[in-house]
């Protein structure tokens, strides 16, 4: 007959092994907080360049595993980017390792891991047509975490030859004007609207601003 303990010692591993399946495969963990990011887009001739730092830590003794969606801002002038890319990265947005991304259907996720008392940066990289001289980068699901970002870094580089027109958040023109390069940066930025930005070409100016 078997030894009743060795039985018992059987039994507590397999539950400890269901738990542990249990955790990682749930993805709501309150104890991770998404605290800062920086946001650098370039505009060109039909299309813009996004690249974005996220700064993700987790507080507590557990180890996390998080799945994270890429919301694009879609519409009839903003396709799906066809050309993507996630990273683990340094604080200087340096590549530790690639994120391989996960389609459901046609969104786009990825999972990252994050060790106890731990952060870590990630980095996206999208390229996406713009069939109208304007973009908008998505700020609202900030609202997911429950938390204000405790700084969030914006900064707009203009194509040469174009000026920028629109912002709904306003912008700071950088020191060298020669760059065509803008900016604005929060502190504890809980955003109620997405960033909308737009741009023509330099000198041009519109119909109803001539008008007497």
């Amino acid at each position: 007959m078997r030894n009743p303990l060795l039985r018992n010692s059987d039994l507590l591993l397999a539950m400890t092994l269901m738990l542990v399946a249990v955790y990682v495969g749930c993805d709501v963990f309150p104890s991770v907080r998404f605290d800062r990011e920086r946001i650098e887009i370039w505009t060109a001739p039909q299309q813009i360049q996004v690249s974005g730092l996220y700064h993700y830590t987790n507080p507590s003794l557990l180890p996390a595993f998080l799945s994270l969606g890429l919301p694009f801002p879609l519409d009839g002038d903003h396709p799906r980017p066809s050309i993507y890319a996630i990273a683990e990265v340094m604080a200087d947005g340096h590549v530790v390792e690639q994120v391989p991304p996960t389609m459901r259907g046609d969104k786009v996720s990825f999972r990252i891991f994050l060790m106890p008392r731990s952060d870590k940066w990630i980095r996206v990289d999208y390229l996406q047509g713009a069939g109208a001289p304007r973009g908008r980068y998505i700020l609202t699901t900030t609202r997911q975490w429950h938390r204000p970002l405790e700084r969030g870094d914006y900064i707009l580089h203009i194509a040469p030859g174009t000026e920028l027109s629109a912002s709904n958040y306003p912008l700071s023109a950088a020191a060298t004007s020669a760059t065509n390069t803008y900016s604005f940066s929060k502190t504890d930025f809980y955003p109620s609207e997405d960033w909308v930005f737009a741009w023509r070409q330099a000198g041009v100016t519109s119909l109803a601003a001539t008008r007497p």
